[in-house]
């Protein structure tokens, strides 16, 4: 009599990342992001890289000889539409999506602890704030950072205390189910926001500490004035349409 054995079954986890001219970053990146996810057991990973319409030949060709499936962000090159062009692309086998920053803050090896800490969660946090996370950032950006996640999590009652963070972990159904709006990296706060409004009071966030770096290469895109001001706004029209439904 034979004994057959049935295969583990794999899961899909898509990793988007939107770069605006970071080159120099995701030559490191993408590499460490490539070794620790082929040491997952059970996951088959694809990475997609968001690049805007500026991007050259060889920047695009450069990316792909490391195994990313690179993206051009539709219809404009802003960050929002860098994130939407990315979960549009994501392959429909993946049941997770995880977003990360193209500069080197968020760190690869959290990747396994996002994952681990996944079941019966619909968003995983790689947090600053949580109890063991950090943050390399300067004590003024520390301080505004922590204003507005509080005022976020008050507002719209969300139990998180690193909302503004991009490096999370989704259900890629989740994603399919939310229409997005924003235009800048307030789509962060957005997506959370929707995910959270499609299960209510079932919802589950989880937070995994984490160490934000300073970038390796460049300088940041965001400009600190406008950045609070699409932020504070964002706040306000996430809580009006809360009250409209």
């Amino acid at each position: 009599m034979s004994v057959s054995s049935s295969s583990p079954m794999v899961t899909g986890l898509s990793v988007v990342i939107p770069a605006y001219d970071e080159l120099l970053n995701l030559r490191e990146l993408l590499p460490e992001i490539k070794r620790v996810t082929q040491q997952l057991q059970n996951f088959s990973t694809e990475i997609l890289v968001v690049l805007p319409s500026i991007a050259e030949p060889e920047e695009i060709q450069e990316i792909k000889d490391f195994g990313a499936t690179v993206i051009m962000r539709q219809p404009t090159d802003s960050f929002g539409d860098a994130l939407r062009s990315g979960f549009a692309a994501v392959s429909e086998s993946s049941e997770f999506v995880l977003v990360m920053d193209a500069d080197y803050s968020h760190n690869p090896l959290a990747i396994p602890r996002l994952l681990a800490a996944s079941s019966g969660a619909h968003v995983v946090v790689a947090s600053r704030y949580t109890h063991g996370g950090t943050t390399a950032n300067s004590l003024l950006l520390k301080i505004m950072s922590r204003l507005l996640n509080l005022a976020y999590s008050i507002v719209l009652g969300i139990n998180c205390r690193d909302i503004s963070t991009n490096y999370k972990l989704y259900r890629r159904s989740d994603l399919k189910n939310i229409v997005l709006n924003c235009k800048d990296f307030d789509i962060v706060e957005e997506i959370l926001f929707k995910v959270k409004s499609i299960h209510g009071h079932s919802f589950v966030i989880r937070e995994v500490p984490d160490h934000f770096y300073e970038r390796k290469f460049g300088v940041t895109k965001r400009q600190l004035g406008p950045f609070i001001i699409s932020y504070f706004r964002t706040l306000v029209r996430l809580k009006i349409s809360s009250k409209k439904k």
